[in-house]
């Protein structure tokens, strides 16, 4: 396989145990236009169909590929003359809310993500209820977060917000940054390596695209300034597109902004994230402990003796049960 699709994290691929037939032309989407897509194959970008007789079904459910899904694509003979989806392949994480209306219905924004960038202005747009529950969209998932503070160059008072932010993070990596300055995104682009994908999520005009911009070392993707008097911003994203860093640094997708972060509850992803925590319930009292105030829960004796496995079960405790204070549950350990 190319260098190319290495740099797209093909590699991640293979470890699920795909293995590419001869003779197919596998690429991984960038960009999504309706029905049409811009998928980078090893021999760059080329433009493809989802056609009606290619609607990936699956337990009755129409599966529609998004930015970051791998595809494979064959020569189409419709009508568009365009290579057409012959399938999608398996992925291995999502980031995902819930989609509007009153039915619990989940909406796939990206595919294959590593790693969720969430990022908060330091302005008028901070506020550490909607922080969290941006993280809770990256954990509920089963993604690991870091949380990006912009416009640090704007704002004083610093170190109270970041106080104000300490009950939340739940070991969170933070970094005030100014999105202007390509020294400040040094730290946290050391999260991600050849072939890794982070996704950044926020609410508009919190600078997530001068991101994307900086660290490509072109303006991409369109920016507007934000209104002054109040710090909220205009919609100026309105795809998601993946993008390849220089120097082999991993690769980005530029979202839209969010009003509201909807959960959406991924029971075996978020197993999957918390197994290491997990693995201890065979040694709980009760085979149905749910590891909050049942006595001798072997899970609540490693969060005293590993501060890793705190943060990861106060994570837990937020994600599965909306549980937001933990102190009580801690003095019944």
């Amino acid at each position: 396989m190319s260098e190319r699709l290495n740099q797209l994290g093909l590699q991640a691929l293979l470890r699920q145990g795909y293995q590419p037939a001869e003779g197919i032309t596998l690429g991984r989407i960038t960009r999504q236009d309706r029905q049409r897509l811009t998928v980078l194959t090893a021999d760059g970008p080329v433009r493809a169909i989802i056609s009606p007789k290619n609607r990936l079904a699956k337990k009755n459910k129409i599966l529609t590929p998004v930015v970051g899904d791998w595809i494979e694509i064959e020569e189409d003979t419709s009508e568009s003359g365009m290579p057409a989806v012959r399938m999608l392949l398996p992925r291995f994480s999502k980031l995902s809310r819930r989609a509007a209306g009153d039915a619990p219905v989940e909406q796939v924004l990206v595919a294959n993500p590593d790693i969720v960038f969430v990022v908060s202005g330091l302005d008028q747009n901070f506020n550490p209820n909607r922080i969290q529950r941006f993280l809770s969209m990256a954990w509920s998932c089963g993604l690991p977060a870091v949380l990006l503070l912009s416009k640090a160059d704007l704002v004083d008072g610093l170190s109270e917000k970041l106080k104000l932010l300490e009950p939340i993070l739940y070991g969170t990596p933070v970094y005030p940054v100014n999105m202007h300055d390509g020294a400040s995104l040094e730290a946290p682009l050391l999260h991600l390596t050849t072939g890794q994908c982070a996704a950044p999520i926020g609410s508009s005009g919190v600078r997530k695209s001068t991101l994307v911009n900086q660290l490509l070392g072109v303006n991409q993707m369109a920016t507007q300034a934000v209104r002054a008097f109040d710090d909220k911003g205009r919609h100026t994203t309105t795809h998601r597109e993946l993008c390849v860093l220089p120097d082999n640094r991993g690769l980005i997708i530029d979202t839209p902004g969010m009003r509201e972060a909807q959960i959406w509850y991924d029971e075996d992803q978020l197993r999957d994230r918390y197994q290491a925590l997990l693995n201890h319930a065979n040694d709980c009292k009760f085979t149905n402990c749910r590891h909050l105030e049942e006595p001798d829960c072997a899970v609540k004796k490693q969060t005293l003796i590993n501060t890793q496995f705190d943060h990861l079960w106060r994570q837990y405790c937020l994600v599965a049960y909306g549980i937001t204070d933990v102190s009580d549950l801690i003095r019944t350990s």
